[in-house]
């Protein structure tokens, strides 16, 4: 059985994930990351495995721990500034439009919501079904000639839980304008932080924007969770990561050329940052950024816990169709020979 990773992780910006060819439905798994400011058109879809996990979702910070899950809508922005070492991370992308040309009316249009760790401790039985079909998702069962079937079922059935089971809201065109003039602003800052010289003066940026810089990092901790002048400071580390992989200058020296002028500030950054000092990141030639990293050990554990989520995809399936013991929901009988059908041919 196997488990699908999250290979890279994405630009800042807009994420065009395509069709799939298993029923516009892409699940994967992640550890450790620092997942950049971006958006997509695809549904959402994140429960914590293990650790916590601190997500900015459209200028709201998210605190996760085990078990918290929720859902991004289309097209929200997002981003992920810090996580736990032993994170583990179960997520699922999932097109709104396609599920609503099979018959959810309505399915792209609504704003789910659910996160967790906002609302009562009863709430964790309404998504329990959820994480046991994601869970069943990043399960790969790959020598399996009717698994791509399989996982089409399987997404079509989450797709028809999150529509008669999880809370919405009728998606607000307003907000969505404001929301999308906001994402555009800020990421025209963060191309423009991203190109500057080393000398030049970021006031101006925030001159240019018609910004005080009190403001401009009160913009940036909404949609990025962290400060303007702690992004720009992750920038020079970035920076001084890729030079430490990719130069033989001296450690002293790129942190000059970073403009870290004090080399306990430096080191405690670095470390925070990436996890390790300036000289083990050289020796051990890591990503000049960090990302989604799982060991043989993070593997196996992931696999006990899809697993034992995935033992509640029947009560999940039950769910999704409607055919919960106990529903209210009244089911009616169509045969062709009913007594109905057959009364009236009798009539003729």
């Amino acid at each position: 059985m196997n488990i699908a990773y999250l290979g890279s992780e994405p630009g800042c910006g807009f994420e065009d994930h395509g069709p799939s060819g298993e029923g516009h439905c892409r699940a994967f798994v992640h550890g450790y990351a620092d997942v950049p400011y971006h958006w997509h058109r695809e549904m959402e879809i994140l429960f914590v495995l293990r650790g916590r996990f601190r997500l900015v979702v459209d200028g709201q910070v998210c605190e996760m721990e085990q078990d918290d899950a929720i859902i991004i809508n289309a097209d929200v922005p997002h981003n992920s500034t810090s996580i736990s070492r032993d994170t583990l991370i179960c997520g699922v992308h999932l097109d709104t439009a396609h599920f609503e040309r099979l018959g959810l009316p309505g399915f792209a249009s609504r704003q789910y919501l659910c996160r967790t760790f906002l609302h009562s401790q009863s709430f964790m039985h309404r998504v329990a079904p959820i994480k046991a079909l994601m869970a069943r998702l990043a399960l790969d069962q790959i020598n399996h000639s009717e698994e791509i079937m399989v996982r089409q079922t399987i997404a079509s059935l989450l797709a028809c839980y999150v529509y008669r089971w999880i809370p919405h809201e009728v998606a607000d065109s307003a907000g969505a304008q404001l929301r999308s003039d906001s994402r555009d602003r800020i990421l025209r800052i963060m191309d423009t932080l991203n190109d500057q010289d080393e000398g030049q003066n970021l006031g101006e940026i925030a001159e240019e924007e018609g910004l005080t810089l009190s403001h401009l990092s009160r913009l940036f901790k909404r949609h990025l969770g962290i400060g303007y002048r702690d992004y720009s400071q992750n920038l020079r580390l970035d920076s001084a990561a890729e030079a430490l992989r990719t130069t033989d200058h001296t450690i002293g020296t790129i942190m000059e050329r970073g403009g870290f002028g004090n080399p306990a500030v430096f080191y405690n950054k670095f470390r925070v940052r990436f996890g390790c000092s300036p000289a083990e990141f050289r020796r051990g030639r890591r990503s000049s950024k960090p990302q989604s990293v799982l060991t043989v050990e993070d593997a196996a554990e992931v696999q006990r816990l899809l697993v034992g989520h995935a033992a509640g995809i029947g009560k999940a399936a039950e769910l999704a169709i409607g055919l919960a013991p106990g529903g209210k929901r009244q089911i009616v009988l169509s045969a062709p020979h009913s007594a109905a059908s057959t009364a009236k041919r009798a009539a003729c």
